[in-house]
């Protein structure tokens, strides 16, 4: 027989260390703050452990609570993601999916519709996120660098570096010739405030000085670079996978050879908690999967 604590007393210490206040989690769970104490009390006497430090003003989480709240978050996570299975005559997996915005519009959505063909209970809500990351999310696909993902505090897996190449729009095109690049504008992506690197690691691996920093102009996504860049406002230095359609159409060209592997790539991030949940074990599979057809497929760029 397991010993364990009541359910009631898990769902407690969860809305307890979320809110720090015993009355307002004795609302959220439509009980007297009275019995709220009483229960978190029994609850350390069973762990033969204090869970919070009570103080005029306020409540903190001990060491030992700290240790256990993730745990618990998992266990419940998983407790109602099987009951809500059982309830459901024709159950539906909702996965709510962040996005960087670019992969989200031109290399996620496209395939969904594969994976929506495997899985037909999976509902997929995509939120495309730029500066904003929302909270309440089962996985998502961030862009940076691997530092970046190490950092992120959550369980991720890394997919992809970038593979940079030059290209421009045919319409920049003088008697069949390319401007020189230093002439014309460099388009630029921004991560949060700053340019990424792209254009300084394409002039280091073709030895070429750079003009000054401000020759030319910056966008917030990568989406808008390559809208901006098809008018013939410039040139850019982009990732080829965000790209391909138009190079396929002759829109865009690629006006060097010269394949560079970024610094920056995209990675997996699950929180803690969720990495069990049978959506989101779905969606890892099929997406480590899609990558690696994606990745075997692409030729090898030169790393700076």
């Amino acid at each position: 027989m397991r010993k364990l604590p009541s359910l009631n007393m898990l769902r407690l210490f969860e809305e307890t260390c979320r809110t720090l206040s015993f009355s307002k989690a004795a609302d959220a769970l439509f009980m007297t703050q009275s019995a709220a104490s009483r229960q978190m009390r029994q609850l350390e006497t069973f762990l033969g452990k204090d869970l919070f430090v009570r103080s005029h003003s306020g409540l903190m989480l001990t060491p030992e609570a700290i240790q256990l709240l993730p745990v618990v978050r998992q266990s419940l996570d998983l407790l109602e993601e099987g009951v809500r299975s059982v309830q459901q005559h024709n159950p539906r997996q909702h996965l709510r999916l962040q996005a960087a915005p670019t992969f989200a519009t031109r290399w996620l959505a496209p395939r969904l519709v594969s994976l929506r063909q495997q899985h037909r209970q999976l509902q997929i809500m995509l939120i495309s996120e730029a500066r904003q990351k929302y909270s309440d999310f089962d996985c998502a696909i961030r862009f940076g660098s691997q530092q970046d993902a190490q950092m992120a505090g959550a369980e991720g897996e890394w997919l992809c570096h970038e593979t940079l190449v030059l290209v421009a729009s045919p319409l920049l095109m003088l008697d069949g010739q390319w401007p020189d690049v230093c002439l014309m504008p460099q388009l630029h992506v921004l991560n949060g405030d700053s340019r990424l690197d792209n254009w300084s690691r394409w002039y280091q691996a073709c030895g070429e000085a750079r003009p000054p920093e401000d020759n030319g102009l910056a966008f917030s996504t990568q989406d808008q670079v390559i809208n901006a860049c098809v008018t013939g406002a410039g040139y850019a230095v982009l990732d080829r996978a965000m790209v391909r359609n138009e190079l396929s159409s002759g829109v865009l060209v690629q006006v060097s050879p010269q394949l560079l592997s970024s610094a920056n790539g995209y990675w997996l991030e699950v929180p803690f908690g969720k990495q069990m949940l049978p959506r989101v074990a779905v969606f890892r599979d099929w997406l480590l999967a899609e990558m690696q057809r994606f990745n075997a497929a692409t030729p090898a760029a030169s790393v700076l």
